[in-house]
């Protein structure tokens, strides 16, 4: 029986892509199992039917703080209970999407002379995916990563779903009134300042566009309404809305960055701060900008005069960008990635 093991988490964006390939895993794996911790990688891993199993994880703080102190001894304790589960389940391979619950599963593989493969997402390598690095057989990157280089480091692209290729814009019930289209999007749990600085501009960005905001969940606004907006907290399928939109605005996750480029969108990133983050999606977005795909409002700029200039500005030249998008290389890797796990 060829089994893999999936493991990372800590945030969705280190689990949706995984679940992403499981269609095609399916089709060469006999069995896929899930390890991590109690966090939002087990809600994700069982909706979708996956056997998961619950180890110790510990989150990795940059900041001085006691709470440091227990790493080592819950390190420890989840690198055997990882290796308790991998003796039982046998892997032939081990796939890592990064986050502080990869770590002891990575260790124990490792260990045990389990072939790890790990995928990062961003421009630069995850703590989680440095201090693993050496551990791994290949780690495949969604950018041409130049810091933090590894020998096993090979440029895949993304892992994407196959389903953002299929969207069709006439399932978005907006009037189709001769205007450009907006997409609004702050990641799944959404962007308070990206949504704050739509609501305030809307009456001028409605006289020119027609828009689709996601807000995230918790953060509509129901007192908010026009007749060419329309909002929603959450999309499971947002495709539809990708082959809908003329221009995104967005934040600069390595995920949304990476569908979008596959699907030549023009777009408008705001990062996350880097006094909210690490820095990743200000790296993602200032690379994306000079190959040409995107412009960058940094959010401490963003205000309605900005954002409208700028919008004005990307929908003139909307042609320039979907060219550059069109001579990007390596975007979608699934198939690569797939190749090396297999």
């Amino acid at each position: 029986m060829r089994t893999i093991v999936l493991t990372g988490g800590g945030t969705a964006g280190h689990v949706l892509p995984q679940i992403a390939l499981l269609p095609i895993l399916r089709k060469h794996f006999d069995r896929i199992v899930y390890i991590g911790g109690a966090g939002v990688e087990k809600t994700i891993a069982q909706q979708n039917g996956l056997e998961f199993f619950e180890i110790t994880t510990v989150k990795l703080r940059r900041t001085l703080t006691l709470k440091n102190l227990t790493i080592p001894l819950k390190l420890i304790k989840g690198i055997r209970e990882a290796k308790k589960i991998l003796r039982d389940v046998k892997p032939s391979v081990v796939f890592s999407k990064g986050g502080f619950v990869a770590l002891p599963v990575v260790y124990a593989a490792a260990g045990l002379g389990v072939k790890v493969v790990a995928h990062e997402s961003d421009m630069s390598l995850g703590l989680a995916n440095r201090l693993t690095a050496k551990k791994c057989a290949t780690i495949c990157t969604t950018f041409p990563i130049q810091s933090f280089k590894y020998p096993q480091m090979v440029h895949t692209g993304a892992i994407l779903r196959k389903s953002i290729y299929s969207g069709n814009p006439q399932r978005i019930n907006l009037v189709n009134n001769g205007r450009p289209n907006l997409l609004v999007m702050g990641g799944s749990l959404g962007a308070v300042a990206i949504n704050h600085a739509v609501w305030s501009a809307l009456n001028d960005l409605c006289k020119d566009w027609n828009i689709l905001h996601i807000t995230g969940k918790g953060k509509s606004n129901k007192l908010i309404s026009h007749a060419n907006y329309l909002q929603f907290e959450y999309l499971d399928s947002p495709e539809d809305a990708f082959a809908w939109a003329d221009v995104v605005l967005a934040r600069s996750g390595s995920g949304t960055v990476s569908e979008l480029l596959a699907l030549k969108k023009p777009a408008i990133y705001v990062p996350l701060p880097r006094d909210e983050s690490r820095g990743d999606q200000i790296q993602n977005a200032e690379f994306l900008q000079k190959c040409g795909v995107c412009e960058v409002l940094p959010q401490a700029e963003l205000n309605k005069e900005k954002l409208i200039s700028l919008l004005n500005l990307v929908y003139r030249n909307k042609q320039k960008y979907i060219e550059n998008c069109a001579k990007q290389t390596l975007i979608d890797g699934t198939d690569t990635i797939i190749n090396y796990l297999i």
